[in-house]
């Protein structure tokens, strides 16, 4: 437990990585406004129409929206809006996918783990429903078994949730002295980053549902070749650098 000046200092706010999800985000973003807390809609190149939908429903719920003209990938999109929240004073950035297939009823909880741990990362565990395509699990199983690898079998956690509550000071720490990949796979770095550092992680129960009319921007070939070449970075990283197989059994 973190002293009460240390609670004093929490500053949260919300990122969301939108592309293309106007539709869905539209639906989303209520069910997100209602708790009250800063949003910054990080829209990643999508198309005219889309990006208009997408303005107009950050306008319409009161959140900052940011536009890159192109599409850099998720994390391309993050990391400009982690430099934002930065500039704003925020201490922490919950992180969240436009798509709606994760549980927003659970971001109180995220917020109090993170202001009676202000130095940890909160990960979202997901819990999957019946609706959930079983390409997606054996893809997850993939991702995790290399994570597990990569940390000496200290990650138990869903390498690809993106629900996450990140410390600031932590992540932009990474994000500033490692060249991350700008994608997905982006998730699956900075999370076995954090391990490397020594850093805490709380795992969170978020329920995940996938309604069969919502559009996904994962691309089979593409994505699990940059994954692939993600942990194929991470993998040899370890074994030139063992002893953060170490810190990651160490948290601080």
């Amino acid at each position: 437990m973190n002293s009460p000046t240390a609670a004093a200092e929490f500053r949260p706010c919300i990122i969301i990585p939108c592309y293309n999800h106007g539709r869905e985000l539209a639906g989303f973003l209520p069910r997100v406004a209602v708790h009250n807390l800063p949003i910054i809609i990080a829209d990643d190149g999508s198309r005219q129409e889309e990006a208009a939908l997408i303005a107009e429903t950050a306008s319409t719920q009161g959140a900052t929206y940011l536009r890159s003209e192109e599409n850099l990938g998720k994390w391309g999109a993050l990391q400009r809006a982690v430099t934002h929240a930065t500039e704003q004073g925020y201490t922490h950035v919950l992180q969240c996918d436009a798509d709606g297939q994760h549980e927003s009823t659970v971001i109180p909880q995220f917020c109090c783990l993170a202001r009676q741990n202000p130095t940890a990362l909160i990960c979202g565990t997901p819990v999957y429903g019946e609706d959930v395509p079983k390409a997606r699990l054996r893809g997850r199983v993939f991702s995790n078994f290399f994570a597990k690898l990569e940390t000496a079998w200290a990650c138990k956690l869903d390498t690809m949730c993106g629900f996450r509550l990140y410390p600031l000071q932590q992540l932009t720490d990474i994000l500033h002295k490692k060249n991350i990949m700008p994608g997905m796979a982006g998730d699956i770095e900075i999370l076995v980053h954090f391990y490397w550092r020594g850093y805490r992680i709380i795992p969170q129960p978020v329920r995940v549902c996938y309604p069969k009319d919502v559009r996904s921007n994962f691309r089979v070939l593409r994505d699990n070749v940059l994954i692939s070449w993600a942990h194929t970075k991470l993998c040899t990283t370890a074994l030139l650098h063992p002893w953060r197989l170490w810190r990651a059994h160490k948290p601080r």
